[in-house]
């Protein structure tokens, strides 16, 4: 590789096999450098000032405005440079003894930020020089995104000073395509760069062309407190595991639950649980036939169907009251979703102390564990083994070959912890969209009263014909998805219009936002179910993908599906369905209904 130096100025790095060439001249590159850390020692400066309260130079008012100054030119795309001029080197916002302060403070995040950006390849001021008859890629350096604070990249901006909320991280993400374009950069902790990609193309050649261990970034979290607890857990889980290992655990956990025989025997039971939902939706109601909070009621539906499944049993989430296990494990799902959200995208302390997050996520799995740990040694125990079809998931899994109990508890818990959140969020949304276009509503009625009469149960024959029903539910996975993104870790070099991403790169694909795109649906933000019995419609298995796709797909998809078309049949054809306003989402590492308050109208028969 050539070397060639274009200017004084310029920063240049050439990677040859023997030396690296460094060079670092004058006050203007140091700016840029320093730009990071000047920015990070005003804030403190400022918020340390309107702390005390007291200023030679500035109120506390001043002081604060700082800040909001300061996150504002980020918010609004300001150079680094002008940030750092306009705060860092100002002589006259700063004392003499907080100057040098400053200073020292400065260079040392300053070196911080260099030697990590080197050790991982992503300084943004590094220019790669190539020979001139090879085309030239910019690397993921040069990808715009977020500005990024040293050590902690960008994970400010969903901190009490950044411009989005943890909360609503679905809606962030919308509105960061709308300023950086189709790809975006984050950098996670110590500046690992994080890639979030919406183009239709890109999405599709990730995930057509997975190898034969498709490689899913684990959850940290639910990794490290796993790998802590050796004497209930040999590995981190069917969800976090990579390679041979998850391999080998998806071959022997999951078979019966993916078995087209398995859904069919589950049939009719999932038909008494879709008539005891009704039941429960139906008592409910208060004098106006509105049922408050139906998120709850979801839940406890994904709750009572997954452990049906699962575990071979009913718990009794659809009855009027119920038992403290049951309320006990609901809680303890719920908490692991938000504890989790919290460390993944909260401030990391949780990997040097304790943190409230980090704790409670411990005392959900600890409860999940104690409480799926006494079925399963019931189970264990039990002399009858010649149980029912319904029974056949939990029992393939106690007698799957070659896995410590361990593994099988493990599996356990995570099949229910997912299928709760997933079911009951997506019975939700499509609900709400299918009360919200009255119309729709009334041609899945008419389908299902002509294959279903009223008093008949729904049979697979009846389904097979239900092509509005389907169409219905495919809709809404496209609109509102419990699952807004795909998370994959590139297994080659990949390279996208002018960038070149090298192997490893984490990237988060938002099909999703995708779906959300006139480019690829047209009218895309408006719900119409005709759209997928059209086979001229142009359509991607890679952009509507609920349970992700491929050999990583989410193992009870069948199942969540079946549960979907039942119930739904089963709601329309007793009520009126009716929502009024606009549903509220919020994000707990999944897409999350709020506060949804549904009006069912009884229907003459």
């Amino acid at each position: 590789m050539s070397t060639q130096l274009e200017s004084r100025n310029t920063i240049i790095m050439q990677y040859q096999r023997t030396n690296v060439l460094c060079v670092v001249p004058s006050r203007e590159c140091l700016v840029v450098l320093l730009s990071p850390a000047w920015c990070t020692a005003a804030v403190l400066h400022a918020l340390v000032r309107r702390r005390r309260g007291r200023s030679r130079n500035s109120t506390p008012n001043q002081c604060s405005s700082v800040v909001r100054r300061i996150f504002l030119r980020l918010r609004n795309g300001n150079s680094d440079a002008d940030i750092s001029t306009d705060m860092g080197f100002r002589g006259k916002y700063w004392t003499t003894i907080e100057r040098t302060c400053g200073m020292v403070f400065t260079y040392i995040l300053a070196l911080i930020k260099l030697v990590s950006n080197f050790l991982i390849g992503t300084n943004k001021h590094f220019e790669y020089q190539s020979d001139s008859h090879k085309e030239v890629y910019k690397t993921v350096a040069d990808i715009p995104g977020p500005w990024s604070l040293p050590i902690f990249g960008t994970r400010w901006i969903y901190w009490k000073f950044g411009p989005y909320k943890l909360n609503t991280v679905h809606l962030a993400y919308k509105d960061m395509f709308s300023r950086y374009g189709d790809i975006i950069r984050e950098e996670a902790l110590w500046n690992i760069p994080v890639l979030s990609v919406k183009e239709r193309d890109f999405i599709e050649r990730v995930l057509r062309h997975s190898g034969k261990y498709p490689i899913r970034p684990p959850n940290e979290v639910t990794a490290n407190y796993r790998n802590s607890r050796p004497d209930r857990y040999t590995n981190t889980g069917l969800v976090n595991e990579q390679g041979e290992i998850w391999a080998n655990l998806r071959n022997k956990l999951t078979p019966e639950l993916t078995s087209p025989r398995t859904i069919r025997n589950f049939l009719p039971e999932v038909n008494l649980l879709a008539d005891d939902f009704n039941a429960l939706i139906a008592q409910a109601r208060d004098s106006n036939n509105t049922v408050k909070g139906f998120e709850s009621y979801c839940n406890r539906m994904g709750l009572e169907s997954t452990c049906t499944l699962i575990l071979g049993r009913r718990l009794g989430f659809l009855d009027g009251e119920i038992s403290d296990t049951a309320t006990r494990l609901a809680d303890a799902v719920t908490s692991q979703f938000r504890a989790s959200q919290e460390a993944f995208y909260g401030l990391p302390l949780w990997k040097l102390i304790p943190t409230k997050a980090y704790k409670d996520f411990v005392a959900s799995e600890d409860s999940l564990y104690d409480i799926v740990s006494e079925i399963v040694d019931s189970a264990l125990t039990d002399e009858q083994q010649s149980c029912t079809d319904v029974r056949s998931v939990f029992v393939s899994i106690l007698q799957a070959p070659g896995l410590d109990i361990r593994d099988k508890k493990a599996a356990i818990i995570d099949y229910i912890a997912a299928g709760i959140k997933t079911l009951g969020n997506t019975l939700v949304f499509l609900l709400y969209l299918v009360a919200k276009h009255p119309d729709v509503q009334e041609k899945i009625y008419d389908e299902v009263s002509r294959l279903a009469p009223s008093g008949t149960p729904i049979t697979a024959e009846h389904l097979y014909h239900a092509t509005y029903l389907h169409a219905c539910i495919s809709e809404a996975h496209r609109l509102l998805p419990t699952a807004p993104c795909i998370a994959r870790v590139l297994e080659s070099e990949f390279k996208y219009k002018n960038y070149r991403l090298p192997q490893g790169s984490v990237v988060l694909l938002h099909t999703w936002l995708a779906c959300l795109d006139d480019n690829n649906f047209v009218d895309a933000y408006s719900y119409k179910p005709e759209r997928w019995l059209d086979e001229l419609t142009k359509k991607s298995p890679f952009l509507v993908v609920p349970f992700g796709c491929g050999k990583r797909m989410c193992p009870g998809k069948r199942f969540i599906d079946l549960e979907l078309q039942i119930v739904l049949a089963k709601v329309v054809k007793q009520f009126y369905i009716d929502f009024e306003g606009d549903l509220n989402t919020k994000f707990e590492f999944l897409l999350t209904p709020s506060n949804a308050n549904f009006i069912l109208r009884d229907r003459s028969c």
